[in-house]
């Protein structure tokens, strides 16, 4: 089966985690004499064997952005990667907190990425993730961010961060405020901690997705309450490896979440840092878990059906996704995997 030419959704992705070693040396040699980094430090930025770690690698990183247009730039080689990988709808988090204590300007970042998103190929839109252990201030700013600019390829405000420093039970505030507006929250959850704070999560937000939540399956009777309420798992399984949610020499959770019915689909998380595509997230399934390509093509229906694209759009979206995996390849004459939605995105059709 050659993934290449299927037609995938990308749910869980965060831009500043795309930067390549390629491009990093392109960014670090952009920088003043004396303000760059070593090939070697830049080499040790891609292996990480814990999440502090991966986080502290994260951030050198992000310290190569300089200003709005870099980061615009690096959107423009992701998107251009997805489209080679037969992506045709992503969702990518971004951080405006994250921008910020790395001296890039908040709203201009945002406003150029946006505007560099309104066209090309594939379609994509963007999650406003706020960092729920900094200040209360930049996350609520952020969610401002987010909510002003709903419309606008802004489709939800995710959490991410610590878990274990802030839980979700501390954010009843934000959740209500969200719920005023109809605008979704969706937290990473069942990362760091366990099924507790998936239920917590769960509660607090009622949100349509959770980043990971794969210590859901800890707890039969919350695998069941996710069953049934729909709630989409974006499980990253690669990512959860290499930063130890997953203990090394332990069993990944996923076969017993899909076992149970839970819908769900798999992401990259942070693809350059952890050496990893949507197309090799899926192959390790087909490998490790046993995935046939029923499973591989159910998969990719759901994560199309939990996308936050308008209601028409979104159906559209999923019969495509649907048309292309029961074909083999991406709908249209010879497959590949240039797609583009027309006018409103009420159509998805080949180029």
């Amino acid at each position: 089966m050659n993934l290449l030419v299927l037609p995938k959704v990308e749910l869980h992705l965060h831009l500043e985690g795309c930067i390549s070693p390629a491009e990093a040396r392109m960014l670090a040699d952009r920088r003043p004499a004396g303000q760059g980094i070593g090939p070697s430090d830049l080499a040790a930025c891609y292996r990480h064997r814990s999440l502090k770690e991966f986080l502290v690698h994260f951030g050198r990183l992000v310290d190569l952005l300089a200003n709005p247009s870099d980061l615009a730039w690096l959107f423009a080689r992701v998107r251009g990667r997805l489209r080679r990988q037969g992506v045709v709808y992503a969702e990518l988090r971004v951080s405006p907190s994250v921008w910020e204590r790395h001296g890039l300007p908040t709203e201009e970042t945002l406003d150029a990425l946006l505007d560099a998103a309104r066209a090309g190929v594939p379609r994509c839109s963007f999650i406003i993730d706020g960092v729920r252990q900094w200040d209360r201030r930049s996350l609520i700013r952020d969610f401002e961010l987010a909510l002003g600019r709903r419309g606008r390829g802004v489709v939800a405000f995710g959490l991410g961060g610590d878990e274990a420093a802030a839980p979700s039970s501390l954010f009843q505030e934000l959740a209500q405020e969200a719920r005023k507006h109809s605008f979704p929250i969706i937290p990473h959850a069942g990362e760091g901690l366990g099924a507790d704070e998936v239920a917590s999560a769960l509660d607090v937000f009622d949100p349509p997705r959770i980043g990971h939540g794969i210590r859901a399956a800890e707890s039969p009777a919350l695998l069941k309450e996710l069953a049934r309420r729909g709630t989409h798992l974006e499980v990253c399984p690669t990512s959860n490896r290499r930063t130890g949610a997953v203990p090394r020499g332990k069993r990944h959770p996923l076969a017993q979440l899909w076992a149970a019915g839970v819908s769900l689909s798999l992401g990259t998380d942070d693809p350059a840092l952890f050496r990893t595509t949507l197309s090799r997230e899926l192959q390790w399934a087909s490998r490790r878990m046993g995935w046939g390509p029923q499973d591989l093509a159910r998969s990719q229906e759901l994560a199309a059906r939990a996308s936050l694209l308008p209601p028409a759009e979104r159906e559209s979206l999923e019969r495509f996704v649907s048309a292309g995996w029961s074909a083999g390849a991406l709908p249209g004459e010879g497959g590949g995997p240039t797609i583009r939605s027309r006018g409103d995105g009420a159509c998805w059709t080949r180029v």
